[in-house]
């Protein structure tokens, strides 16, 4: 392996964290006398410090602004919820206790005595104003779907027909908050831990505006670690958060966050000691096969088409040609030396149904792992006569993807299947992380390979991204039928009718040719043995470190 990284060392080393002293500084007799003992009892501990390393940096640390697993895994470390999720496990987070009335509608939460990380109380008020921020359509939070079908009287507020004060979250007191839902809603208490949900301070909402969160001084902090420094595009570095309400359990006393674009150096920079986590790329597996841990990451990757009327993507029997000219198969082997797993529907599989996994209650293939080229030929003969086209290569459609080698290479494996079973032609276009995303929120792409992690451990965390009206329905997908059974699930209290409703939403989209199901992420880590209770997560988050330690 080390002749295999040996290029990526010298590059390694300029990313080095560690520490450094002077050696051969010299001390005065006086400064002599005056220093402390140095043997090993007297001297300092060593600052427990986690590192590892992100592909891109992470776009927004503005809790209700976030829109992406980076953001969302460092906010779920310096943000705190009414309640926290713990690798599926609901814990009291900033809420001390809770009630639920009768109906399953209401809850009435009670906050324990903590405060921001600048020593200011943390109240009711804060949670209630985030709420409402996180709504309000001036806000254009892409992460507003969250709650707009959820709580009372979000859709309208969210749509401009109401004022925010219309919202059914309310600071009774200091202490003391409540949500009003539309419905009995049973994944609402894991939703809690979301950073979108989290509290901010309306003074510094104001103080800063649009710098609100830019930068590490500009924000103050309820969860386990503080943003100490950002260092835009290079690193993050969080700082244990001594104000944290359950502080005592906190371990570390540092994680940083480094960019590292190149997956390849990360794991040179991990043999060298740089890092304390690291995902190994598919094309150097093998050399660590047996020192990887594997662990599913919940995302599916999918093409996201644009169906607003801006190119031949609008027509369904082109969707429907692009998904039966795909071998999902041929994909994950060409892409990522099958360590993902290829995926021939759209909802995760694992998340929960009425009393096991939905996937295994509800077994569906929207199209043939291996594809269908008869099928995408017909579906293809049907799309060109409705457009008036001949000549199939005179229907060209763009591939938006980010700049990143592993991207570049699933877009040329995308491009040469749809390219040679149709006859159209696809150009891929590269971008940086964020700029894809915006360009995603803007409907400036006609396809995008993208992906989803579930919010909450329900089929709906994935479903509800596509009705309508949903902001986060980029592709501008329209279907009466679709939205009829999104309507159904979230206002049916029969558990079995409820998860029928979905799963017919689900089949629906997926006839309708409106995504293009790829791949689940299957990740395979290398993770410093030292380091005790870094957890994997599957809903919401890549990584838990809240409570982990490191072995001195």
């Amino acid at each position: 392996m080390k002749k295999v990284l040996s290029m990526f060392l010298a590059i390694a080393m300029c990313f080095s964290l560690a520490a450094c002293s002077t050696p051969g500084e010299q001390q005065k007799p006086a400064e002599q006398a005056a220093a402390a003992p140095t043997t090993p009892e007297a001297a300092a501990p060593e600052k427990k410090v986690l590192k590892y390393s992100l592909l891109a940096d992470a776009p927004t640390l503005d809790p209700q602004l976030m829109n992406s697993i980076p953001s969302a895994t460092v906010g779920f470390h310096i943000y705190e919820g009414l309640m926290r999720n713990h690798i599926g496990e609901i814990q009291p987070g900033m809420a001390e206790s809770y009630e639920m009335s009768e109906d399953g509608k209401t809850y009435t939460f009670h906050l324990r005595d903590a405060k921001w990380s600048d020593g200011v109380q943390i109240k009711a008020q804060d949670y209630e104003y985030a709420i409402k921020r996180l709504v309000d359509p001036a806000t254009a939070s892409d992460y507003s779907f969250l709650v707009t079908t959820l709580i009372k009287n979000a859709g309208d507020i969210n749509a401009g027909k109401m004022p925010v004060d219309e919202l059914g979250v309310k600071a009774l007191d200091d202490k003391t908050l409540t949500i009003e839902l539309n419905n009995p809603t049973g994944y609402f208490l894991s939703m809690l831990s979301m950073s979108q949900l989290c509290p901010v301070r309306q003074d510094l909402v104001e103080k800063y505006g649009k710098d609100f969160s830019a930068d590490a001084d500009k924000n103050v902090y309820s969860g386990p670690f503080i943003v100490k420094e950002w260092k835009h595009e290079d690193r993050i570095i969080l700082e244990k958060n001594p104000n944290y309400w359950n502080a005592d359990a906190i371990k570390l006393d540092e994680v940083h966050i480094l960019t590292v674009s190149d997956p390849m150096t990360a794991v040179a920079m991990f043999e060298q000691g740089e890092l304390d986590q690291v995902n190994v790329p598919a094309e150097v597996l093998d050399n660590y096969k047996d020192q990887v841990i594997y662990y599913n990451d919940g995302a599916n990757d999918f093409m996201k088409l644009n169906m607003d009327g801006s190119c031949e993507l609008e027509n369904k029997d082109l969707r429907l040609a692009i998904n039966y000219a795909i071998n999902r198969e041929d994909y994950i082997l060409l892409s990522s030396h099958n360590l993902y797993q290829p995926n021939p529907r759209y909802v995760l599989p694992q998340v929960n149904g009425i009393n096991g996994d939905y996937g295994d209650e509800y077994p569906y293939e929207a199209f043939p792992l291996k594809g269908d080229a008869a099928k995408a030929k017909e579906h293809l003969a049907k799309a060109m006569e409705t457009l008036g086209v001949s000549d199939p290569k005179s229907i060209d459609v763009e591939l938006l993807t980010t700049d990143q080698e592993r991207t570049r290479i699933e877009a040329e494996v995308l491009q040469n299947q749809i390219q040679s079973a149709l006859g159209i032609t696809v150009t891929i276009r590269q971008v940086p992380y964020k700029q894809r995303l915006k360009m995603e929120s803007d409907h400036e792409f006609e396809m995008v390979v993208t992906g989803w992690v579930p919010d909450y451990p329900d089929p709906m965390s994935y479903l509800e991204l596509w009705p309508t009206n949903s902001p986060y329905n980029h592709g501008s997908y329209s279907s009466a039928v679709y939205d009829g059974y999104i309507n159904d699930a979230l206002t049916n209290a029969d558990p079995v009718k409820r998860m029928e409703a979905l799963f017919n939403a689900e089949k629906t989209l997926l006839e309708d040719g409106a995504i293009v199901p790829l791949q689940l992420r299957r990740n395979a880590m290398l993770l410093n043995p030292k380091v005790k209770g870094f957890e994997t997560y599957f809903v919401g988050i890549n990584y838990d470190y809240i409570y982990a330690d490191i072995e001195q």
